[in-house]
């Protein structure tokens, strides 16, 4: 290897890696030097074995004529083994004040300037329609002005100029959902852009200031507005509605339907004959319900949620939320779904934002012990997320449930419950 070349090559990757532990340090947070600047021990470093290579012993001297060139232009500053003074070093610090021309001489763009540029590209969502993008930007711009990098990737800053862009575009659609592709054909004259460039990026931004709980990238997608395919609602049972005057019945449709976003948003005039309401969460169990229960097909109106229900299912379960029987009572309305911590989000999200009279269905500690050789056992993960919800208020009626799952570690899934061998 050529003198220059390795000179060259080694001084970027010395003066790199002394930036890395700047960049990790409080004094990069914090803006004020430290007592502890960052340092390099020569025998403990990546560099010691062509330091120390007794078969080109030129290297070494290559390397000392580096760093004594540094130390001479006061970037550095070198402590050597007693009596080697100039021959072996020990210790190689960054001067502080001498940060910025380090920066210079290693062709590295400064971590400051990449989060200041970040700062610039994320302050317009200071002013978004969303109150949780609001809270998150405010938390965010707070972190990333600390010198905190809050999750992002702040290699990539540009990057983030699409996300703003479909973000400040989405509250324009109201609450209608469309169709991922078309969506990016609008914003970027692409339908594919968004999928392919930016759609990672921006679902982990969903996930950090949302806080809300998805199962899918489907489910996240439909939080903000977006769809991969169109939505529609899948139901078994007697249901009467109408569109524009037209009276429409699902009676004797032993199979169920699947009714598009269209035609649930034009519905309206809702009625049915039947005694009870099921949500299913799965689409395995829904399909099992339908076969096991056709007899008692009169009497219930069966609905699959493919987990968290999309946008038009939530108007379709709001509508029914409000049905009354013949007795003049709200109809029952009962959730089936995972005995783990998904299907009590599940059923948490639908009794709190679409049926406050929602009850649960086989999702309790008995059906749990009543199958616990075919429950599935729960990682360590797993486990700490379930400890987390006993510390959760809005699971306070769960704890039980959720006490034996972490006791017994366990967690049983919706298709393990056979409906013959329950009763309602």
């Amino acid at each position: 290897m050529r003198e220059k070349e390795f000179k060259n090559r080694f001084s970027r990757k010395m003066l790199n890696l002394l930036l890395d532990k700047y960049e990790q340090s409080q004094t990069f947070q914090s803006g004020r030097p430290g007592k502890q600047r960052p340092q390099i021990k020569m025998t403990k470093s990546s560099f010691n074995a062509d330091y120390t290579d007794e078969m080109d012993f030129v290297k070494r001297q290559w390397m000392n004529e580096v760093l004594i060139s540094l130390e001479q232009r006061q970037v550095l500053t070198l402590q050597w083994i007693k009596y080697q003074e100039f021959k072996e070093v020990d210790r190689i610090y960054l001067n502080w004040e001498m940060v910025r021309q380090s920066y210079s001489l290693s062709g590295r763009i400064p971590l400051r300037d990449k989060i200041d540029r970040l700062c610039e590209v994320l302050v317009p969502l200071k002013q978004h329609p969303w109150a949780w993008i609001v809270n998150w930007t405010v938390q965010t711009l707070a972190g990333l002005e600390q010198g905190k990098t809050m999750g992002l990737d702040v290699e990539s800053p540009n990057e983030y100029e699409d996300i703003v862009q479909v973000l400040k575009q989405l509250p324009l659609m109201g609450e209608k959902v469309i169709s991922l592709r078309l969506f990016s054909q609008q914003i970027f004259n692409d339908s594919k852009y968004l999928e392919k460039s930016v759609l990672k990026r921006l679902l982990s931004v969903v996930k950090q200031a949302s806080k809300e709980h998805r199962e899918t990238d489907e489910e996240w997608l439909d939080l903000i507005g977006l769809t991969r395919n169109p939505q529609y609602v899948h139901f078994c049972g007697s249901l009467q509605f109408f569109i524009d005057k037209q009276s429409y019945l699902t009676t004797g449709l032993l199979g169920g339907i699947g009714l598009s976003q269209k035609t649930t948003e034009l519905m309206t005039d809702l009625k049915t004959n039947a005694r009870r309401i099921i949500t299913i969460e799965n689409l395995t169990s829904y399909h099992h319900w339908i076969e096991r229960r056709e007899r008692h097909g009169a009497e219930e109106l069966v609905i699959y949620t493919g987990g968290f229900p999309h946008r038009s299912l939530q108007d379709f379960l709001k509508m029914l939320s409000m049905l009354k029987g013949e007795n003049g009572e709200l109809i029952q309305i009962m959730h089936w779904g995972d005995i783990d911590l998904g299907g009590i989000r599940i059923f948490e999200f639908i009794k709190s934002r679409l049926i406050p009279s929602l009850k649960s269905l086989w999702m309790d500690i008995e059906t749990l012990q009543r199958l616990e050789q075919k429950a599935s056992t729960i990682t360590d993960t797993y486990a700490g997320q379930i400890a987390a919800a006993l510390e959760d208020s809005r699971y306070e009626c769960w704890k039980p449930l959720l006490k034996y799952m972490l006791e017994q570690n366990i967690r049983l899934e919706q298709e393990a419950i056979l409906v013959e061998d329950c009763s309602l």
